[in-house]
């Protein structure tokens, strides 16, 4: 028996059922598509995972510590900065004397409504920090999902690529015991079924990789994972720098430059004077004795306008670095919007024909083959680059997803996306 039929019917069985799993290569995912309503459903496992995940991470809990002590620092800042002295006095020698007095330090400069107002913009700074900590984990979280679920992908194809070939080595070894098939059509034959196991042991090694970076990242078991949602928002046309205004890493900024102003007014303010009023009562052997002190803090050995110098310096130092924080933040937006809508271009041009050239390629392949215009050689050659090229496409699947998160966080609209906005009470979210 010539060793046309058995290559016939292996590798085709090789080409066929990746050709099949391209739709679904594994069991719990589905085919992704792009569409161009934006009103896309989220899965509520997705969801609830991402809130899981907030809830129990050290990074999310420290930022929320850091948020309410922000909140204690803006009551504290409500109160009195100067509490009243009481003063006791008694003297005993020919004459007996006693006293008692009551001081207190009047803010004349209202340095209590400049720290009020660092104390605001504090708590302004320490909201941004949270959202920005929570926006960077979620996109690193769903990194981690995607190739993850991608890896997976892939795993699942390496396997049954090595499954048929191990099917097909059996079979041409059975025709070669027989006399059927060459000895060199045979080592052909178990050539590329180690190929297939090698490239089985790589992508279950990157399988192993990405299960832990995940675990790691989310803290959470396998079994509460969720898939990946079936569909993706196109891209826009353009970036909308007014996208920009809604970053939590550009409001650190801010905070930090509005921080920094209201320094220079507490310094300014601190250069007044806070006098302090006093009040004594008491006796002196019979005789009534009642005073009146004030106090008056004189700047002539230092006038503290270096400190007012200081501030304004920082606050330079602030601006300069919001300015450079957005220059940085808006080539980031450009660049990632490019990168989102190429890979989107590449993945629905491979939607509309590469899926249907690859059926075609496999139909192609069996009708030369039939006509005995290929070689056994060339035959497997093609096959496997016809696999192949369902691995390629999972690999254009990671990026497009990744594309998207990257957009998603350079915009900051990866909460708006998920639907947590309306969730945030449930993880401890900002107030407003």
């Amino acid at each position: 028996m010539s060793l046309k039929p058995v290559l016939c019917a292996g590798i085709c069985l090789c080409i066929a059922l990746p050709l099949r799993a391209e739709t679904d290569p594994v069991q719990n995912t589905v085919p992704l598509t792009i569409t161009a309503d934006s009103r896309q459903e989220i899965p509520p496992s997705l969801q609830k995972f991402i809130l899981q995940v907030w809830a129990e991470n050290p990074i999310i809990q420290g930022a929320q510590a850091a948020l309410e002590a922000a909140r204690a620092r803006v009551d504290a800042a409500g109160k009195p900065l100067y509490n009243p002295t009481l003063e006791l006095d008694a003297e005993q020698t020919d004459i007996n004397t006693s006293t008692v007095g009551l001081n207190q330090t009047i803010d004349w400069g209202d340095q209590k409504g400049a720290l009020q107002a660092i104390a605001g913009h504090e708590l302004r700074l320490a909201e941004a920090q949270l959202r920005a900590k929570r926006q960077n984990l979620t996109a690193e979280i769903l990194e981690a999902l995607i190739r993850y679920t991608t890896t997976q992908e892939m795993y699942a194809l390496s396997l049954r690529r090595s499954h048929l070939m191990k099917s097909f080595v059996d079979t041409v070894e059975q025709r070669h015991a027989a006399g059927d098939v060459a000895a060199a059509d045979m080592m052909l034959a178990r050539v590329a079924y180690s190929e297939a196991l090698i490239a089985q042991a790589s992508s279950e090694s990157e399988l192993a990789g990405a299960e832990a970076a995940l675990q790691g990242i989310a803290g959470l078991t396998p079994a509460q994972w969720p898939s990946l949602p079936g569909e993706l928002t196109k891209p826009p046309a353009r970036a909308d720098k007014k996208l920009l205004e809604t970053l939590p890493q550009l409001a650190i900024y801010r905070a930090r430059l509005e921080v920094a102003k209201a320094r220079i007014e507490l310094a300014e303010r601190q250069r007044k004077t806070a006098p302090t009023l006093g009040i004594r009562a008491g006796r002196e052997d019979k005789d009534q004795l009642l005073g009146l002190t004030l106090e008056v803090p004189l700047f002539v050995r230092n006038s503290f306008k270096a400190q007012v110098r200081a501030a304004a310096r920082e606050a330079v130092v602030e601006e300069q670095a919001y300015r450079n924080a957005y220059r940085r933040a808006s080539a980031r937006l450009e660049g990632a919007l490019a990168r989102f809508q190429n890979t989107s271009r590449a993945w629905q041009v491979w939607s509309g024909t590469g899926e249907q050239a690859l059926h075609e390629q496999m139909r192609l392949l069996e009708q030369m083959w039939q006509a005995q215009e290929l070689s056994a050689t060339d035959f497997l050659i093609q096959a496997k680059q016809n696999i192949d090229t369902q691995a390629t496409a999972t690999g254009l699947k990671r990026e497009l997803w990744l594309s998207a998160v990257a957009w998603l966080s350079a915009s900051g609209q990866i909460e708006t996306w998920l639907g947590m906005n309306k969730n945030e009470s449930e993880a401890g979210g900002v107030r407003q």
